[in-house]
């Protein structure tokens, strides 16, 4: 089956984004392979289960603007979200840049439509889905111009708009990190954004908050957003 909108000209497999250390190492077979045991158990099930929930709750946001008939999904990485979106009866899209995650995907979804793909430089054309789901990247992405070209990217594709997460600093978690950070016992700077940044962000890229979910209550540290296109939010 043909990519929902592919366009050729656009499709780099290889992937031009810049990778940080911790996102290098999803490309690597033996991470792959144990990557899902994190969402196993009852502590596993549960966040996995919490995070499903708030995934859901931003896309029925985005639904109440209009029908959603296409979803992709970026980076899918093992397939962590591919049959909870099927089961939505989405036309499903999983891209990522790991060959080694999408082995594993395929391995427990093999129905489902996967390819490898650089958020950079999308393989799709301008308005192709409905929808853009985009989870457990953001926070890991330091630089700020290149999250502000996923997200254009994203909303460049996406005709409703995007779900996507981050991580926040209003929230005792990344308090505690940021100590951490300052007393030397964190090698690298938190990622978390101020609640007004990821808002900027997301504005400068012609994206309008619909839903703000954290995970676990106001004081949260995780957030998933679902964000319309400025076009869609204002019709």
């Amino acid at each position: 089956m043909d990519s929902p909108g592919a366009d050729p000209g656009h499709a780099d497999p290889r992937g031009t984004a810049p990778a940080s250390g911790k996102l290098e190492r999803y490309r690597d077979a033996r991470v792959a392979e144990t990557y899902d045991r994190r969402w196993r158990g009852r502590r596993g099930l549960r966040r996995q289960r919490r995070k499903e929930r708030a995934v859901l709750r931003a896309v029925d946001s985005l639904g109440a603007l209009g029908p959603l008939a296409s979803v992709v999904d970026i980076p899918c990485g093992s397939g962590r979200f591919t049959e909870l979106l099927r089961a939505r009866g989405l036309r499903y899209l999983g891209l990522d840049l790991s060959l080694a995650m999408l082995l594993q995907a395929q391995a427990k979804s093999p129905l489902a439509q996967l390819a490898a793909a650089d958020l950079a430089r999308l393989p799709l054309r301008d308005g192709a889905v409905d929808l853009v789901v985009c989870i457990r990247l953001m926070h890991l992405v330091r630089d700020a111009e290149l999250r502000l070209a996923f997200l254009r990217e994203m909303a460049r594709v996406a005709r409703r708009g995007i779900v996507v997460d981050y991580r926040q600093t209003r929230s005792l978690q990344s308090f505690a990190r940021r100590l951490r950070y300052r007393a030397g016992l964190r090698s690298r700077e938190p990622g978390a954004l101020a609640p007004a940044a990821i808002r900027r962000e997301l504005a400068a890229a012609g994206l309008f908050p619909r839903a703000w979910l954290p995970l676990r209550g106001p004081l949260s540290d995780k957030l998933v957003i679902a964000a319309a296109n400025k076009a869609t939010s204002e019709s």
